[in-house]
């Protein structure tokens, strides 16, 4: 699949990022997200929180049309598959589910600590030049380019007459690639990229890059 949608960049050789969320290597056939964060919601409600559940199903179903549109050999999550405890035995279930649809390598995240028994996860996996994990420590890659989540950068774009709209963002700092959070829940932190870093702004309809440097808290 080319890079030739509003909602699709080609961030590098073969390399495509969806304004979904995903990032898709179309020769090593991985497409790759993080920070699911599946069943927040349960996690609100057990502490009392009234939340719908669209939660859950947002996340499941933009996986689902990812998977069937790309097609990949594996799907990479990086870490933060849940939000806590609460909601491990949906997402086995999820899991489970994706299971049926393609090969799924689930990396632990710092919301995962002490499910990988419950979510089958592994710490980090790799993929010629390319070493996943989920980035809440620091990991030895030499020659490997890092894709990582849990930072959930963001950028905000304005429109000069008082509009402003808070993005998930895809960034490429140096040899570290962070991915945007997958979640609906998950607003994201204002990041600003060095001069020599790159940074798209993702929306399921559309994709922006921003320049180098720009201030986008």
């Amino acid at each position: 699949m080319e890079a030739e949608r509003a909602n699709q960049a080609a961030v590098a050789e073969d390399i495509v990022l969806d304004g979904r969320l995903a990032l898709y290597h179309k020769r090593q056939g991985w497409l790759a997200v993080a920070d699911l964060h599946f069943g927040y919601e349960l996690s609100q409600r057990a502490a009392g929180r009234l939340m719908p559940f669209w939660g859950m199903q947002s996340v499941e179903t933009r996986l689902v049309e990812l998977l069937r549109d790309y097609e990949p050999r594996s799907l990479v999550i990086a870490g933060d598959i849940v939000h806590d405890r609460t909601s491990a035995a949906e997402a086995r279930l999820l899991l489970d589910r994706l299971r049926g649809l393609c090969d799924v390598i689930a990396l632990a995240g710092n919301h995962d600590r002490r499910l990988g028994d419950i979510l089958g996860t592994q710490d980090s996996w790799q993929s010629d030049g390319f070493h996943f994990h989920h980035g809440h420590c620091a990991a030895e890659a030499p020659g490997q380019i890092q894709i990582i989540g849990h930072h959930h950068p963001s950028g905000m774009v304005r429109d000069g007459a008082g509009l402003r709209l808070k993005l998930p963002a895809f960034v490429q700092q140096g040899s570290c690639w962070i991915l945007p959070a997958f979640s609906p829940w998950a607003a994201g932190g204002g990041w600003q990229a060095d001069a020599d870093s790159r940074m798209w702004l993702c929306s399921p309809h559309r994709i922006l890059q921003l320049p180098a440097g720009a201030a986008v808290a």
